[in-house]
């Protein structure tokens, strides 16, 4: 009789820990090391330990917002740009956490065509910009925030970025053989494609926000964790071990960067180590120790897309209030 107790006892606590673990599904809109914090979670079992299961399918750039907006996930990561240009044009959403608070793009430009012109890399930001007049340069995507940075980096010289800068869509590894043959002047990315052309000795750098150019736009929330309004009040326990999970990620950055970087290396496997590290370094940079939602955040990343021209002044959110949110990461 005991034992049947103690049998079924077990099999009461089993079933109760199988209902104790939540699930999420978080939708990555590109496999980068600026997520940095997310891969950490899953690979070092942090969600897994708060009690939650969290499926992260891969769903290329906007198609993660959209997505979340059809209710296909419950959570993505975006920029504060993306974020703030979405909800100003009547989208439905809410940030709940940020964990990157420095802009990760740079820009390269062929070293012939830095030769050319007398660009050096010592030389003052606006000098350094100057040098995309009359250049052929690679994006993206038309109106991303890689294309935005072109246009910012374009105005702080004076220039028009519709004139004076032609840009060509392309995805990253096209990029690395357009600068190669020719067919472009240089081309803006974050880590680790602009390193590998550097290392190369092919290119160098003409902006970058991760050796800290443009500081005016620090902070800016760059790895913005979003959902719909409801979700969270509808699964407030789900939110905040997902943000635990985050809170614990951030913290092995900053106290066990080594450790952190394993993880990373292992994920990213097929990339150069040395690489990983460049852009681990520059991730670093501009990580927070906490993952919390600052309104100067979003505020700097409305005044980026004022100047790189991607919104107009009528488009800018006048207020914050009621679309992020610190409750959960608490």
């Amino acid at each position: 009789m005991i034992r049947r107790i103690i049998a079924a006892l077990g099999l009461a606590l089993a079933a109760s820990s199988v209902q104790a673990q939540d699930t999420a599904k978080l939708a990555i809109p590109t496999f980068s090391l600026t997520l940095s914090p997310i891969y950490i979670a899953a690979d070092k079992g942090f969600w897994k330990a708060e009690g939650l299961d969290v499926d992260m399918p891969l769903i290329a750039g906007i198609g993660a917002t959209n997505a979340l907006i059809a209710g296909s996930v419950d959570f993505t990561v975006t920029t504060a740009a993306s974020f703030t240009r979405a909800v100003g044009r009547g989208q439905k959403l809410v940030a709940i956490a940020n964990t990157l608070e420095k802009v990760q793009i740079e820009i390269v430009v062929a070293k012939t065509w830095a030769d050319k012109l007398g660009m050096k890399e010592s030389d003052p930001i606006a000098r350094r910009a100057a040098a995309l007049k009359g250049a052929k340069i690679a994006v993206d995507a038309p109106n991303t925030i890689v294309h935005g940075y072109v246009r910012y980096a374009a105005r702080a010289a004076g220039l028009d970025p519709d004139r004076d800068v032609t840009v060509s869509p392309m995805q990253p590894p096209a990029m690395l053989q357009a600068l190669k043959s020719g067919q472009v002047d240089g081309f803006a990315m974050s880590r680790p494609w602009a390193s590998m052309v550097r290392r190369e000795g092919i290119a160098v750098t003409l902006a970058s926000s991760p050796s800290g150019d443009f500081p005016e736009l620090n902070p800016f929330g760059y790895n913005m964790i979003i959902t719909r309004p409801g979700v969270c009040e509808a699964k407030p326990t789900t939110c905040r071990k997902l943000l635990a999970g985050v809170r614990k990620a951030l913290e092995l950055m900053h106290d066990k960067p080594d450790e952190a970087l394993a993880v990373l290396k292992k994920r990213f496997d097929k990339t150069d180590p040395d690489l990983v590290e460049d852009a681990y370094k520059g991730v670093m940079a501009g990580t927070p120790r906490t993952p919390e939602v600052k309104e100067a955040g979003l505020a700097n990343a409305q005044t980026y897309q004022l100047k790189a021209g991607q919104i107009k002044q009528e488009e800018m959110l006048k207020s914050f209030a009621g679309i992020y949110t610190n409750e959960y990461s608490k």
